[in-house]
């Protein structure tokens, strides 16, 4: 693996640089820190989608044919998908929060964060971990040919553009508000896994709704198996683990989280793998977060890894 990002070796290593997501130990808080909120952000980012969420879910049940057709329902599943960014917007406006859009800003557009020998693993790492969970579906009736591309790719029952849209999309809108605001504003003071635990909780949580819009992939399990359903959102926090790693070990670049959040959400579509086999996936990931704590444990456990520095002062 290639040496540190210069980002990341600042928030770890550079005792000269003013840490700002958290209290130093004097009690102070300073820069960026005091003007993260947390609690609004979240409250905001709920609020905003799960309203969404509910008008499509109701609309879903009272209208026949091609469901997204229907511009109630359309408008309320994109615009919920914009709730993680609108909470940001709202929670970064204001003179009182220059240091963070400027932080923000970075994280987006400065690619000397990023570590380059993140891409191979960035792109093909979850592909990679298709084909282990295909692989161990086998002793139980599952087959290689689930490996195969599927031939229609369907995140919306019956709507293949609307799918691929939302397969590339969402990740970006998401990961704009999420990586952009949402997981550094959690940060603390504590062990780096403290807040990306709780980050990956709020996250499964935010999907709830989703499995009420009929038509929708989440729907779709539920109607399948509530098994299926809890795995999915069970699921979601161990791959909270490994994208938010592959944020901080970057620098805390959004363009990372956005390209593995992306390559995640066409994977799962793209490939003809049943929900049993998704259910054993969910299982490898769990394997893979907890090998990675346990391989990066100095970085996971410790509570200067991932903390912002204050490049910019507020009011600059």
């Amino acid at each position: 693996m290639q040496t540190q990002p210069r980002h990341e070796r600042e928030a770890s290593g550079n005792s000269a640089v003013r840490l700002t997501s958290g209290a130093r130990a004097t009690g102070a808080v300073s820069g960026a820190e005091r003007e993260y909120s947390p609690g609004k952000y979240f409250g905001l980012t709920f609020a905003i989608s799960w309203s969404c969420y509910a008008v499509a879910a109701v609309r879903s049940h009272n209208v026949t044919g091609n469901l997204m057709e229907d511009p109630l329902i359309s408008a309320g599943m994109i615009l919920g998908l914009f709730g993680p960014l609108i909470a940001a917007a709202i929670c970064m406006a204001g003179p009182a929060n220059r240091s963070v859009r400027s932080d923000f800003k970075s994280k987006l557009l400065d690619t000397t964060r990023i570590n380059k020998g993140f891409w191979p693993l960035a792109i093909l790492g979850y592909p990679a971990l298709i084909a282990v969970a295909v692989a161990a579906s086998t002793p139980f009736g599952g087959s290689l040919d689930q490996l195969a591309l599927s031939p229609e790719f369907s995140i919306v029952e019956g709507a293949v553009g609307l799918s691929w849209l939302i397969a590339f999309t969402a990740p970006a809108l998401e990961e704009l508000g999420w990586s952009g605001y949402g997981i550094d504003s959690l940060r603390g003071h504590s062990p780096l896994i403290r807040p990306v635990l709780l980050f990956g909780i709020l996250w499964s949580a935010w999907h709830l709704p989703l499995f009420f819009v009929k038509g929708y992939y989440h729907a779709n399990l539920l109607a399948e198996s509530p098994i299926y359903a809890l795995a999915f959102l069970v699921g979601v926090v161990p791959l909270t683990v490994i994208t938010n790693w592959i944020y901080y070990r970057n620098g805390r670049s959004i363009v990372m989280a956005v390209v593995f959040h992306a390559v995640v959400n066409v994977s799962s579509e793209a490939f003809m793998v049943t929900n049993a086999t998704k259910t054993i996936l969910y299982g490898v990931l769990i394997a893979v977060a907890a090998v990675l704590v346990g391989c990066d444990r100095r970085f996971f456990l410790s509570s200067e890894a991932g903390r912002v520095p204050v490049s910019v002062q507020p009011g600059k």
